[in-house]
């Protein structure tokens, strides 16, 4: 019955066009900050002084579309990769305005620490005003935090409910450890609870949110090989972007999309029910 009810629910929120989702295929990635393009930053490896064998880019060695998606591995912890994508300050692009947010990942088996999956990240500007820069930094989902991280399986993973912990970028890789924060509760202004009180940047509705990110590595033990695909993220008024990494030359198909497009409907109204 809740399964029928569920699909009900998916069909009236598509037909009354309650979220819609662009699919953008990205089949490269650069290497300098770009506004609007996805770029690889906060690269660690043996090519440039660190002895991780780090890999990451697109490749068509675990498709989840398509023929492609993003890879990534590490051999130690020294290693570290991160595709970012920014827009900087966008009216209507705030932390109160997320509808959706999610990615598609995948853990392949053999890596070594059991809790590690790629991270996502969403980089904000607490007070909204672009003149004032020392109130910046991330706001970080991690699988460990929210769940049992699963091998050899992609994993479609809707994050506007989950939990996300702050790090501020100044002072530098300022950590707040708090683990338990949804997105609403920093929306809220709502002050981390933390085993030592640290300094933290107060957000609100109107946080601006420059860009995303997802990636591996900062200190991760062992060995890890993974994937992502379908990186996800919708404001209120603007349509989704579902970003779909692809080889070059991919014939793509129509992503597991309608499916994605139907959960983040379901996220969209679940997250305004909530704030009623």
């Amino acid at each position: 019955m809740k399964s029928l009810l569920r699909s009900a629910v998916v069909l009236a929120l598509l037909g009354a066009g309650a979220a819609q989702a662009a699919t953008i295929t990205v089949t490269s990635v650069g290497t300098m900050p770009t506004a609007n393009s996805w770029y690889l930053t906060n690269f660690r490896g043996t090519s440039n002084g660190y002895t991780s064998n780090t890999f990451a880019g697109i490749t068509n060695a675990n498709p989840r579309n398509g023929n492609g998606s993003v890879e990534m591995s590490s051999t130690d912890g020294s290693g570290k990769a991160d595709f970012a994508y920014s827009w900087g300050f966008v009216s209507g692009r705030t932390l109160g305005n997320v509808d959706v947010v999610g990615l598609d990942w995948f853990r392949a088996a053999g890596s070594s620490a059991p809790h590690l999956a790629p991270a996502m990240r969403l980089w904000y500007d607490a007070d909204g005003n672009q003149n004032t820069a020392g109130d910046r930094g991330y706001l970080i989902w991690e699988q460990v935090y929210n769940g049992a991280t699963i091998q050899n399986a992609w994993v479609s993973s809707d994050l506007e409910d989950d939990y996300w912990w702050q790090r501020k970028f100044s002072p530098v890789g300022t950590t707040v450890e708090d683990y338990d924060m949804t997105l609403d509760a920093w929306a809220a202004g709502t002050t981390p609870v933390t085993p030592t009180p640290q300094p933290f940047d107060r957000l609100s509705t109107s946080t601006a949110i420059l860009g995303i990110e997802f990636g591996i590595g900062s200190g991760w033990a062992g060995t890890f090989r993974g994937f992502v695909d379908n990186v996800r993220i919708g404001f209120t008024g603007e349509e989704t972007m579902n970003f779909n990494f692809e080889t070059a030359g991919a014939q793509v198909p129509e992503p597991a999309s309608l499916a994605l497009l139907g959960l983040g409907a379901l996220g969209f109204a679940a997250r305004r029910r909530k704030q009623k």
